[in-house]
């Protein structure tokens, strides 16, 4: 059958094999199968490789903020116009995420990312030597372009390793950003105190230079590989990929786009069947906005509340950077060994039980003013209310096919810039009630997030079950 746009369409074939009994998605005289050691043979280096870029984004953006008095005192600009720059920076990668995840879907996403690193190393030394503040908000937006690569490096990730490992490896992608801003934050202090502001941006000229190499060193996989080495898997009775693929069942629609050559209508049209996509754009949203949130207003909290010094309150808020780090690194690999025990739906089990815990432990935690209650629970809350993070980040690729990778996380990357109002939102609740009561009632929202999450458990098996049919007849 032919649809309008002249695709060609095949119905579905169904049967009792589940998803490996889909074989009648196979193309004639297509090799189907792959030797399961490609799929563990890039290592480490990859996903090291591509922490760093996340790495020093994040880090610089640390950095900024130690070079901030001495820009205003420079060129005597005020608080606002600096304040502006954060903003607009998130406006390029915003603006820059769709072209970018076109071209994720398109070009080697290896040179992609080297080329992005070396305009973000150049506006880095540019920044640095700026002689008016007009020169450091130009540099500004071009560094802001490096936020539009994630739809690359999500990518990447998803054939670069396992389907059974993702939630692990997205866990130690993110843990990228944590590392970066600790280093920015230190680093940067440090830079600004010995050489002046400018160094706050030249620190990460040769960081920028050695990032760039480590991507032109990364080895670029086929697109979609690891779902096909999964079905492979399965095929041969690994137990994990088999266990997995008998409880899905057999897809009930295959897809109808030429997913390279197909246009923005054909591709949002075909974003719109994945529900779990949104569920977890969704999830990630909040579980973003809360966060910003809290890193926003912590430190004010426990000044304003708790009568704190700024260095006190400053080394009980860095509890939440700990937890941080146990919850994103923890959830992924929960959800990873949850899923080689057979529990097709444990990245969503991990984001549904994390995220309802996380309200009420934070909710108890800003509602008690004595000290001594309210860090446990800050920091047991901060664990949950990272724990999804990955899962979610894993789920999502589970859930689109490999071609289309790259447009549905620049989606993603657009919709999640919401969570920087989560600061805003704080604060303009805190004006009416006050801060304690604001972060007590706005909490619960994360809450929301998980119950809708538990609808995936029904989308979530069917949409997995879409991806790893289409591997099978449209092999990379």
């Amino acid at each position: 059958m032919t649809t309008p746009s002249g695709i060609d369409y095949r119905e579905p074939v169904a049967g009792a094999g589940g998803v490996r009994g889909a074989t009648g998605l196979v193309e004639p005289g297509v090799q189907t199968s792959t030797t399961v050691a490609v799929a563990r043979s890039y290592g480490w280096f990859p996903i090291f490789a591509l922490a760093t870029t996340l790495a020093i984004q994040n880090g610089e953006m640390s950095s900024l903020s130690q070079a901030i008095p001495g820009i205003e005192h420079t060129f005597g600009v005020s608080d606002v116009a600096v304040g502006f720059i954060p903003f607009a920076m998130a406006g390029v990668g915003v603006v820059g995420a769709l072209p970018m995840g076109i071209l994720a879907d398109r070009l080697r996403r290896t040179r992609l990312l080297a080329g992005a690193t070396a305009l973000w190393t150049a506006c880095m030394a540019f920044n640095g030597a700026a002689a008016s503040y007009l020169m450091v908000f130009l540099a500004r937006l071009g560094v802001g372009g490096l936020e539009a690569t994630s739809p690359a490096s999500t990518s990447l990730i998803a054939d670069h390793y396992r389907v059974q490992d993702r939630g692990r490896m997205m866990g130690y992608y993110q843990a990228g950003s944590l590392a970066g801003s600790l280093l920015g934050f230190v680093g940067g202090g440090v830079a600004v105190a010995v050489g002046g502001w400018r160094w706050a941006f030249w620190m990460w000229v040769p960081a920028g230079f050695l990032v760039c190499w480590f991507m032109l060193r990364t080895p670029e996989p086929a697109r979609g590989h690891q779902d096909a080495d999964f079905l492979a898997e399965a095929d041969g009775e690994h137990p994990v990929a088999s266990a997995i693929t008998k409880k899905l069942r057999a897809p009930t629609r295959v897809g109808t786009l030429d997913y390279e050559r197909a246009g923005l209508r054909h591709v949002a049209r075909e974003f719109l069947h994945i529900r779990t996509m949104w569920l977890g754009i969704f999830s990630l949203t909040v579980s973003q906005l809360l966060l910003a949130g809290l890193s926003f207003w912590a430190v004010p909290y426990f000044r304003r509340i708790h009568h704190m010094g700024p260095a006190q309150a400053g080394l009980v808020t860095s509890v939440l950077g700990v937890s941080a780090i146990v919850g994103i690194l923890g959830g992924g690999s929960l959800a990873d060994r949850l899923m080689r025990r057979g529990v097709v739906c444990a990245r969503v089990w991990v984001i549904v039980v994390a995220s309802l815990a996380a309200s009420p432990l934070l909710a108890a935690a800003f509602a008690s003013t004595d000290l001594p209650v309210t860090v446990p629970l800050f920091a047991f809350g901060g664990v949950a209310v990272t724990l999804p993070i990955a899962p979610a980040e894993a789920m999502f690729t589970d859930v689109v096919v490999a071609a289309l990778r790259g447009r549905a996380a620049s989606v993603r990357s657009v919709l999640r810039s919401l969570s920087t109002v989560g600061p805003l939102v704080i604060g303009a609740v805190s004006g009416v009630i006050g801060l304690r009561l604001a972060l007590v009632a706005l909490t619960p929202i994360y809450a929301v997030g998980g119950l809708l999450m538990l609808l995936a458990l029904r989308t979530y098996p069917r949409d997995l079950a879409f991806v790893l049919a289409e591997s099978r007849r449209r092999p990379s």
